[in-house]
Formats: C-alpha cells, sequence, structure tokens
C-alpha cells in the first residue's frame, strides 16, 4: 500500500502531521517551551501539549498588544482611550450613552466617567443633551477625535497586515476557524463555572 502523500504545510492526506513542527530556537517563547519540556520529562501525566498551546496563546498575546501599545505611546494615547474611540467610531452617529460605553469598555460607570472625562479634555468627544430627552447625556466625537483616529490606524492596520502576512490566506482561514471552536468550548466553560 502506497504511503499518505504529503502536503506542502506538513499534513497528510489523512490531515495528521507526520512530526512535531520544528520552531526556532532562538525564539521569545524557547525558554517556555524548555521550562514546559523539562516538567513533561519529570511527570508522564503532565499535559504537555495543552500547555503548550496555552502558554502560546498566552505568550502571543502578551506580544501582540506590546507591540499595539508602541504604536499607541507613540501618539501619546493608551489601550483604554483607543478603544474608547474606536468603540465612539462604530456607532452610527459617532454618538454613545456613557452607560453603553461602559458597558462596550467592560468597565465601571465611574471609569467610564474618568475615561470620557479625559477624552473631552483632548477635544476628541463632547457630552451633548439628548434631543429626545434632556435629561440624557450623549458622548459625540468630535472632528478633532475622528481626525486623530484617521492618523493613528493606519500603522495599526500596517502592523497587523505585517503580522499575519506571516500565514497563508488559507491558514488565516484554517486558525480562525480552529480559534472559534476553542472560543465555544471556553463559554460552555463559562456556563459549567457559573451556572
Amino acid at each position: 500500500m502506497d504511503s499518505p502523500s504529503v502536503h506542502k504545510h506538513g499534513l497528510t492526506e489523512s490531515g495528521a502531521r507526520d512530526k512535531k513542527p520544528e520552531f526556532d530556537k532562538n525564539s521569545s517563547f524557547s525558554p517556555i517551551e524548555q521550562m514546559i519540556n523539562l516538567r513533561a520529562s519529570r511527570n508522564p501525566e503532565f499535559p504537555q501539549q495543552e500547555i503548550l498551546l496555552v502558554r502560546l496563546c498566552m505568550h502571543m498575546q502578551n506580544k501582540i498588544l506590546k507591540h499595539r501599545n508602541k504604536i499607541l505611546q507613540e501618539q501619546g494615547i493608551n489601550e483604554t482611550l483607543f478603544m474608547a474611540l474606536i468603540t465612539l467610531e462604530s456607532q452610527e452617529s459617532r454618538s454613545i450613552q456613557p452607560s453603553e460605553l461602559s458597558a462596550a469598555l467592560g468597565s465601571s460607570r465611574t471609569n467610564a466617567t474618568r475615561i470620557a472625562d479625559e477624552l473631552e479634555k483632548r477635544g476628541w468627544i463632547e457630552r451633548r443633551e439628548s434631543d429626545s430627552d434632556r435629561r440624557c447625556l450623549h458622548l459625540h466625537m468630535t472632528d478633532e477625535g475622528k481626525a486623530f483616529l484617521d492618523r493613528l490606524l493606519p500603522p495599526q492596520h500596517q502592523s497587523l497586515h505585517f503580522l499575519w502576512s506571516a500565514l497563508e490566506k488559507d491558514e488565516q482561514k484554517q486558525l480562525e476557524v480552529l480559534m472559534r471552536k476553542l472560543l465555544v468550548r471556553l463559554d460552555e466553560m463559562d456556563k459549567i463555572d457559573n451556572p
């Protein structure tokens, strides 16, 4: 019987990987991987692959945030203010209630007020009374806020294009499918933890 053919990504026709992929020994992840391998060599019950995958996800998230924060800091803004601006810009009228901003950012009302204060101080938003209810305030993105975001986003997008160009388009899609499967399982775990 003929052996299964191997495709360019090291997968056989059945989809199984012939051998463990080799990684750059000079990678920033190498020290963590060495520790995981050492622990696995001492304990045959150690869930080596699962821990390796979790630590890889955590390591990559930290590095992605580090690179993004560097771009933000060069423009004199932090992650929280950036996400608040993105949230406002994503609204149909570039306007949102403070409570909605709080929910979108996953922060307390008090913290959302501080964020709005800082954005207003920089001239990026203004507080306006609602046309339908004067007791209700809305946060509106100003032209200055939109112009700032328009200057800030291109370097972010260039960085993302460079990062993901390490994968072919089909690999990106495959990774998305796998990550969504894991997200479904994490959501299931949340329901188990919080019935």
